[in-house]
């Protein structure tokens, strides 16, 4: 408690907003795929999803350059009224003056744009007014607070979205606006000066060529990806792994089958993370932030390679338990490697290429689910291992490098 009470007020608040916006959109989004199947079918549910997805990827890259152009604070708020604004058009369109799936299809998609804009200056303050001695502790606290409001969210979502999704949008302004006005008041703004370039494209795309000029942190983002494509796997191949391979059991009259055990997994991820992630941050203190992103790439690298090769309950329940412990070391120790190598000047700009990574990461993940009949379950396994030690070499290696920003971008 201490040590939360000596952060900056930018990261209480942060902490606070984290958890209002985790909480809501948790109960909604992740049923928004059911509800534009229901009215457009899988086929375009598919292809407005991607869409969705490329702008959302266009406008994390833009925005990490508007963050170092115009400062954090007055992104943060444009980005978040567009995300409020989206979601009033969309409660809009399901009350009972109106029904109209394809302008809430438009009112996401303009709250999607929203969020992303915001999302590098909302890192990049952070990075601003945190440390290098408190920063481990920021992030391992952001990504707790993170889980708590995807725990509660996910079950309201569960319980209300079919029958109250009015009122759950309600919530989602209620809770925008909300944090509109935390921002706007209580946030101050923490970018010291400006950067001295222009908010077009082509101004974008400069600064985003100096950030591919910094070795340094392009190895980095490699490594992060192939992590990435680790931890996407509970989307990809361990949801068809566990879906055919997985073999039924019943337990206390209840029938665990290859869906229900890739629940499990969210399961004890989100309640061993909500519990016992104070314990593992006091843990990895102990360790430099090499050593620590090692140890837990390591333990989830082994825990997805051994889920891979496992098709009954009790050994796989262990594996879950394994790489969630590695998660718990490798997320905050990657988070603060990774401000530690950014350059001060571009922060916003190295945040939104940061952005750029899960999508790649998907994609090849996806590649992989494609090839696994190929592959086999040994093969899928292997890979992993690969990509795993991968990660872990390339972090290390960037780690190691001395800076190497370019002064011409």
């Amino acid at each position: 408690m201490n040590e939360f009470m000596a952060l900056d007020r930018n990261l209480k608040l942060r902490t606070l907003t984290t958890f209002i916006s985790t909480l809501l959109t948790s109960s909604v989004l992740p049923n928004m795929t059911i509800y534009y199947t229901r009215y457009f079918g899988a086929g375009i549910t598919g292809m407005l999803l991607v869409i969705v997805s490329i702008l959302s990827f266009i406008a994390g890259l833009y925005g990490g350059h508007l963050a170092d152009t115009y400062g954090r604070k007055p992104l943060m708020i444009f980005g978040n009224g567009m995300l409020t604004g989206g979601f009033a058009l969309a409660a809009l369109m399901n009350s009972q003056l109106i029904k109209s799936p394809a302008i809430t299809f438009c009112a996401f998609l303009i709250a999607g744009v929203g969020g992303a804009l915001a999302d590098p200056a909302q890192q990049a303050m952070m990075i601003d007014v945190s440390t290098p001695r408190n920063r481990q502790f920021v992030f391992a606290l952001l990504y707790w607070v993170n889980n708590i409001g995807v725990m509660i969210g996910t079950a309201l979502g569960g319980w209300f979205f079919r029958d109250y999704l009015f009122q759950l949008l309600l919530a989602l302004v209620c809770g925008g606006a909300i944090n509109l006005m935390i921002i706007n008041f209580g946030m101050d703004e923490t970018l010291k000066r400006a950067a001295d370039k222009s908010g077009s494209v082509w101004s974008a795309l400069h600064a985003y060529f100096g950030v591919l000029t910094d070795q340094r942190f392009v190895i980095f983002l490699s490594g992060y990806v192939a992590s990435s494509i680790i931890t996407n796997q509970p989307s990809y191949y361990l949801a068809v792994h566990l879906q055919e391979k997985f073999a039924t059991i019943k337990m206390l009259g209840i029938e665990v089958y290859g869906q229900r055990m890739l629940s499990l997994f969210a399961i004890i991820n989100t309640v061993m993370i909500v519990l016992l992630m104070s314990i593992f941050t006091a843990i990895g203190r102990h360790l430099n932030l090499r050593q620590e992103y090692s140890l837990g790439m390591g333990l989830q690298t082994i825990g997805f390679a051994a889920a891979f090769l496992l098709q009954s309950f009790w050994p796989l329940v262990i594996t879950a338990v394994v790489l969630t412990v590695g998660e718990m070391f490798t997320v905050p120790a990657s988070q603060t490697l990774r401000a530690n190598i950014m350059n001060p000047a571009r922060i916003g700009a190295y945040s939104g290429a940061t952005s750029a990574v899960k999508p790649m990461a998907a994609i090849i993940a996806g590649s992989l689910l494609s090839i696994s009949g190929l592959l086999g379950q040994g093969g899928m396994a292997a890979a992993m291992l690969i990509l795993g030690l991968l990660s872990i070499f390339l972090t290390n290696k960037s780690a190691r490098m001395p800076a190497t920003f370019d002064s011409n971008y």
